[in-house]
This record gives C-alpha cells, sequence and structure tokens, in this order.
C-alpha cells in the first residue's frame, strides 16, 4: 500500500512511503520508500528515507553538472 508522498529537492522528485496496513490499529507501517522522477515513472528500487534522498540529491546534481 502506498502511503504520503513527499517532494524532495528542486526538480520535481518525489519519495513515497510503502508499507502495509496495520489491522489493529489502522495506520500505514511504513515498510520503504520508492522514489518517483519528475517524469512519473517510478525508481526501480526500495529505498530507506537518507538513500531516497540522496538517491535524488545525486541525480539532480548530475543535471545540474550537464546544463
Amino acid at each position: 500500500m502506498i502511503g504520503n508522498g513527499f517532494p524532495f529537492g528542486s526538480t520535481g522528485y518525489v519519495i513515497l512511503e510503502e508499507g502495509d496496513l496495520d489491522p489493529a490499529s489502522f495506520q500505514l507501517v511504513v515498510r520503504h520508500y520508492l522514489v518517483v522522477k519528475p517524469s512519473g515513472e517510478t525508481v526501480s528500487g526500495k529505498f530507506t528515507m537518507l538513500e531516497a534522498q540522496n538517491f535524488i540529491a545525486q541525480a539532480e546534481s548530475k543535471i545540474s553538472k550537464n546544463e
């Protein structure tokens, strides 16, 4: 199940929560995070929040170097 999305960086990347619904509390138990590119395409792989943030920072760094 997908939870909240968190915009990160300055180019439109989003970090999404993914996990399972706890039947006792009806709350999402976050298992990992997904990264969505500005195009809407999901990056392959599962991340911790820090790994997702680092991935986006590196991707944006590559973009800025190419400009």
